[in-house]
């Protein structure tokens, strides 16, 4: 039987809050948070690689899982609609690898914790989506109206999260731009292409070609960074 993703994540998703909460003693808005988690991406351990991509696994309390839940679902069911499940779940992990690489080069002293990165990788597949099928969408440009007011919106409430909020609220926007240009990069490799033209084979080869050049650069910095650009101490 054909799996969904958008219905399939959501549930796993969950389970480790559930079971996270259980073993912290609380499920708050605002947590449980476990900073030695060995599923969340902590900087001070990124060579446990695992965690570049399971940190999506866990949340930072009920309304961060929730809103993450319901966007991924809004997103990715129409997705997966037309162009399967197995093709939405390439584009989902590949936003999640992305912005764990990106925050990890670009903002090298903060934990990843939360699903955005795939999140994001389904919105921006929407516009690759767009990009591919313009002349077979109906309505594309008032998708593509939609498209750009929702993720102008968010990205300007994670900036504004990230630089306004306390120390303890700080948010890895660096990931949810990296998920972004994953989606849209990937979405144009792994979405399906209604009529294929000789500019769109040209554009595939470019959309996999970078993102694959952006993610061994950023594997080799990651692995080769100069001494103290990462923390050493865990505190």
């Amino acid at each position: 039987m054909a799996q969904n993703v958008s219905h399939q994540s959501p549930s796993k998703v969950l389970a480790v809050f559930v079971y996270d909460g259980v073993r912290l003693g609380s499920i708050t808005s605002s947590g449980p948070v476990d900073p030695h988690s060995p599923l969340i991406y902590s900087p001070y351990r990124r060579r446990e690689v695992w965690r570049l991509l399971s940190y999506m696994l866990v949340h930072v309390g009920w309304v961060h899982l929730t809103t993450n839940m319901v966007v991924q679902l809004l997103v990715g069911l129409p997705l997966e609609l037309v162009h399967k499940w197995w093709r939405v779940g390439v584009v989902y992990l590949c936003g999640v690898l992305l912005g764990s690489l990106a925050t990890s080069v670009l903002d090298p002293r903060v934990y990843l914790a939360g699903a955005s990165g795939g999140v994001y990788a389904l919105l921006a597949a929407h516009l690759a989506d767009l990009v591919l099928n313009w002349a077979q969408m109906e309505l594309a440009l008032v998708r593509l109206g939609l498209l750009l007011l929702l993720a102008s919106t968010d990205i300007g409430v994670a900036i504004y999260n990230r630089y306004a909020t306390g120390p303890d609220q700080k948010v890895a926007y660096t990931a949810h731009l990296a998920g972004a240009v994953a989606g849209l990069l990937i979405g144009h490799v792994a979405l399906r292409n209604l009529r294929l033209l000789r500019w769109e084979r040209v554009l595939w080869w470019i959309s996999l070609v970078t993102f694959l050049l952006l993610v061994l650069i950023m594997a080799v910095f990651n692995a080769a960074a100069p001494d103290g650009y990462y923390p050493e101490q865990e505190v």
